[in-house]
């Protein structure tokens, strides 16, 4: 018996994107998919056409979640409470899939009984230009979680199948859309036992996309992410040393403290043990 698999994508002001992003799901050669999509309250078409995208395909096994408009982390959040498939896949709306990526995906995690299998991807600058995203291969899953952490790997949810198991109860979701996959990637990969790459462009990776989060001013981005980081930090201050963070939490804590010099120093009164 083949395993379930969940497609999870969260829909915000995507209307010029997530058709082709919906066709490229439902498409998918793999017929074991449920897909969550959940609208986070978005206030342009991209429900309607999503729903038109679905209707051309009933032999398919969708959810639609509607819930108000609390950032794509939290969007997220609630999509895994709804996701039931063995193995996990983040999809952001403005992106899309290869059609057997899926298909080649179960494959790899069933021929290596991996927690985590992670790939490359196109990044897609628009006019038909793009370029291969590569990673290396990392001896361990915390290894891994290491080099995100460091920035030194790929932290994009998009580019890592993972069992749902790793989405335990106990694992903190951000608040803010910037490094959100930063801080959700070192927590999952610290709880997976094995990884394994493989080394095919699987995903397309929209960079045209003028709504983007990563399209806000430099200073907006450095805050927000200092704020994800310090919710990560205090969400295990009191179990630091068998956390998800132990191997990095004073790095953590030290470019908080650099950020918050540079462009917020609020955050001193917000979170005292800065």
């Amino acid at each position: 018996m083949t395993p379930l698999v969940s497609i999870l994508t969260t829909v915000y002001k995507v209307e010029p994107y997530i058709s082709r992003c919906a066709e490229s799901l439902l498409g998918q050669t793999y017929p074991d998919i449920e897909f969550v999509f959940v609208n986070d309250g978005t206030p342009d078409r991209s429900r309607e056409v999503l729903a038109d995208v679905v209707s051309r395909f009933p032999e398919r096994k969708v959810i639609i979640v509607d819930k108000p408009n609390g950032g794509s982390p939290q969007a997220r959040k609630t999509g895994i409470g709804h996701c039931t498939g063995e193995y996990i896949l983040n999809v952001d709306s403005d992106d899309w899939l290869e059609p057997d990526a899926i298909e080649k995906l179960v494959d790899a995690a069933l021929k290596s009984q991996a927690d985590v299998v992670y790939f490359y991807a196109w990044k897609e600058y628009g006019g038909g230009r793009s370029r291969i995203i590569t990673d290396a291969e990392y001896s361990s899953p915390q290894a891994f979680a290491s080099a995100v952490f460091a920035h030194k790997a790929h932290a994009a949810l998009w580019l890592k199948f993972m069992r749902r198991s790793l989405y335990r109860p106990d694992i903190f979701f951000p608040y803010y859309g910037i490094h959100d996959d930063m801080v959700q990637a070192v927590q999952l990969l610290d709880r997976a036992s094995s990884l394994y790459l493989l080394p095919e462009p699987l995903y397309h990776y929209r960079l045209d996309n003028p709504s983007s989060l990563m399209k806000k001013p430099r200073a907006v981005r450095r805050k927000q992410s200092m704020r994800n980081l310090l919710d990560l930090y205090s969400f295990y201050k009191d179990s630091l040393e068998t956390s998800p963070i132990r191997r990095f939490h004073r790095t953590l804590l030290a470019k908080a403290r650099w950020w918050a010099l540079l462009y917020d120093r609020s955050v001193f009164k917000e979170y005292p043990f800065l």
